[in-house]
């Protein structure tokens, strides 16, 4: 249930947190890849993600939200595996379907949690 809330968690954050609080589940040496794009580090992942909001993508302005389905967390001692669907659905009246993916996480739990070591999306 922990690893599943900081997936839930991330989710939320993405659309209506700040960056200093999705910073809060990331590990230091956190990877982030999908097509054509890694990031690497904290520091580097958020200004990645603050990037994807100034181009509408996510955040509060963007109004969007993730929706994550189908979650396997699969544990081994203090690092974790999770597989997930994601939709990222608009906020259009009616709602349409922005994209559709899947996300390959990592998690090791720490003194402060589990946090996020890598996160592999596809589309």
């Amino acid at each position: 249930m922990e690893i599943t809330n900081v997936l839930y968690a991330f989710a939320r954050l993405a659309d209506e947190g700040t960056i200093d609080e999705i910073g809060g589940l990331l590990a230091d040496d956190v990877e982030w890849a999908m097509t054509g794009t890694t990031w690497r580090g904290r520091a580097g992942v958020l200004a990645g993600l603050q990037s994807m909001r100034d181009l509408g993508y996510a955040g509060p302005a963007s109004g969007h939200r993730h929706v994550i389905t189908n979650m396997e967390v699969h544990v081994d001692g203090d690092h974790t595996i999770a597989r997930s669907y994601f939709l990222l659905v608009s906020r259009d009246t009616p709602a349409t379907i922005l994209a559709v993916g899947a996300y390959r996480d990592e998690l090791r739990r720490t003194g402060d949690g589990w946090l996020i070591t890598k996160r592999e999306i596809t589309t």
